[in-house]
């Protein structure tokens, strides 16, 4: 119990302070720019959009590029030796603060994904299809090259219909993205751990840079490389959708398998490492 409300205390200093604030100011302008060619589209042809474009916004390059360097930002205050903190690793244990400090990164993670979908939901208002239904609207999209003269970098893949409702798809994403977040922010503490806070940057800032060969590689080989970068699997509306023949995102199984494992491993090295460390407080703030 004692750990749990540390992890939630822990997780409102991780959430409520100007880094955070930060990174809703950029999703907001950021979805703004994406998603106003499907509420222009939507406009045109007096017709509500379904609210469920986060998944699809997130297989834009350069929008998934943002929402990372947006990510790697807010975790930039690892590894967490704000002054405020030395008291908890006094008060609670080693081991506990390390625990509790993942956790928090875990909570965060949730709220940032969370953050990031209402800002595609905003720009769509007020003509927004509220129901579990893909609506005309994005199937028309999908079918056609409607958006292309909206200037829309935003693809929409009509096989992931038939996989998943809106509400499922959104869950999966929500999920998968918390995950991947949580996984980068993990990485990116032990790697402040064990070297310092530059090197923990440029780790998260390889995960996410790693998009760009994957992306522009022949889909045989990008299928390979796939199983290992990943946050190129928040791309998950075009796992239905083959490239050139190929399916080359993995199997969600093994997204959430490799991603767990991970995160287990990364946390079990966190605790054996904190309590040999000598901690070097410092006066940044979070």
């Amino acid at each position: 119990m004692k750990l749990l409300q540390y992890i939630w205390k822990s997780s409102m200093m991780k959430i409520i302070n100007s880094k955070m604030a930060v990174f809703t100011i950029l999703m907001i302008v950021v979805s703004r720019t994406y998603v106003g060619a499907i509420r222009q589209f939507s406009v045109a042809v007096d017709y509500p959009s379904s609210w469920c474009v986060f998944p699809f916004a997130m297989c834009s390059f350069s929008y998934l590029i943002m929402f990372w360097f947006g990510v790697i930002y807010v975790n930039t205050d690892v590894p967490f030796m704000q002054h405020v903190n030395m008291y908890h690793a006094i008060r609670v244990g080693r081991k506990r603060w390390a625990l509790g400090q993942i956790g928090g990164i875990f909570i965060r993670s949730v709220v940032l994904t969370v953050v990031a979908v209402i800002c595609t939901i905003l720009p769509l208002l007020p003509d927004i299809e509220w129901s579990n239904e893909w609506g005309k609207l994005l199937r028309t999209a999908a079918t056609t090259r409607a958006l292309t003269q909206f200037n829309s970098s935003v693809f929409i893949y009509y096989e992931i219909f038939s996989e998943f409702s809106p509400l499922q798809l959104i869950g999966l994403e929500i999920l998968l993205c918390a995950c991947i977040c949580t996984f980068i922010g993990v990485l990116m503490f032990l790697l402040s751990l064990f070297l310092n806070k530059i090197a923990a940057v440029a780790g998260g800032l390889a995960l996410a840079i790693a998009l760009f060969p994957v992306l522009n590689i022949h889909p045989m080989i990008r299928h390979k490389l796939a199983f290992f970068i990943p946050t190129i699997w928040a791309e998950l509306a075009r796992i239905a959708t083959p490239d050139y023949g190929y399916y080359w995102l993995p199997s969600i199984p093994y997204m959430f398998g490799f991603l767990i494992v991970g995160i287990l491993c990364m946390t079990v090295i966190i605790l054996i490492k904190v309590k040999k460390i000598e901690f070097n407080w410092e006066n940044e703030d979070i």
